[in-house]
């Protein structure tokens, strides 16, 4: 399978478990086999910069959930691990070798890094922190290599595409879990009054709306529908709303890619 095709079958996979996270696991493990991993980590930490708290949406390893390990690192290690204030420090999307967040003393000493990474594997990984627009960022861990001459640019150019797609991933399911919209089709989303959604193609134009989203758009008080595209009222939040759109709904190369999104007229969230 070429690195393409690859990648276009990770994607349809997250945006499937956008809508049902019990397809989490599976997605999980086409992200270990395509960027050659032996497992991968989606960490949510929330609360100010002092005093935050973390939780797992999920720590894998080829697609079984490893929920053992979760509450240990939590519990125990979490607290102790040396490299969180370092991390916390990253711009936005910058991806680092988890060793690199360790002093030369601390990678002998740390038993955060010698031990449960060690049984974790995930000693030579890489991770990467997200901000979120309401102040939580998101932390994503890819595992050690599985091939012993390590971190190969292939792999890691795969691991860089794939972190915009995540993103997406764990904001729609939170915004799903906010709506209590925890598993659910597009038709049932659809149905949800408590927000207004929008359900796009991979080109952008509209193919369903629910009434929240279709009272928005009748009223056109900054957004609005022309010839089955959004536009927005401005200029300058027409081109803002077309990087939102670009982001959200990447070219899939030909894949049968398609999206919901939040609709609002203070801010989109896909």
């Amino acid at each position: 399978m070429s690195e393409r095709d690859a990648f276009e079958r990770v994607v349809a996979s997250l945006y499937d478990a956008m809508l049902d996270d019990t397809l989490w696991p599976a997605t999980s493990a086409l992200i270990d086999e395509s960027c050659g991993l032996t497992g991968n980590t989606l960490l949510i930490c929330e609360g100010p910069q002092d005093d935050f708290r973390a939780h797992f949406v999920g720590l894998c390893h080829r697609g079984h959930r490893r929920p053992d390990l979760e509450r240990e690192y939590l519990q125990v290690y979490f607290p102790i691990d040396e490299s969180i204030p370092r991390f916390r420090r990253l711009p936005d999307s910058s991806l680092v070798l988890v060793k690199s967040l360790y002093t030369a003393r601390e990678l002998k000493t740390s038993r955060t890094f010698n031990e449960i990474f060690s049984r974790g594997k995930y000693r030579n990984g890489l991770n990467v922190r997200l901000n979120e627009p309401d102040g939580s960022h998101l932390s994503l861990g890819f595992g050690d290599p599985v091939a012993s001459s390590g971190w190969g640019s292939s792999q890691v150019n795969m691991v860089t595409r794939l972190v915009p797609h995540i993103r997406q991933f764990v904001r729609v399911r939170q915004t799903l879990v906010r709506a209590e919209g925890r598993a659910t089709t597009v038709t049932a989303l659809l149905d949800n009054s408590r927000i207004g959604i929008l359900h796009l193609d991979k080109r952008g134009r509209i193919l369903a709306v629910n009434d929240r989203a279709r009272s928005i758009l009748r009223r056109g008080d900054g957004l609005s529908d022309r010839d089955g595209l959004l536009r927005a009222a401005g200029g300058r939040d027409h081109l803002r709303l077309e990087r939102l759109l670009a982001a959200a709904l990447p070219d899939s190369g030909g894949t049968a890619v398609s999206g919901s999104m939040q609709l609002s007229t203070r801010e989109l969230k896909y």
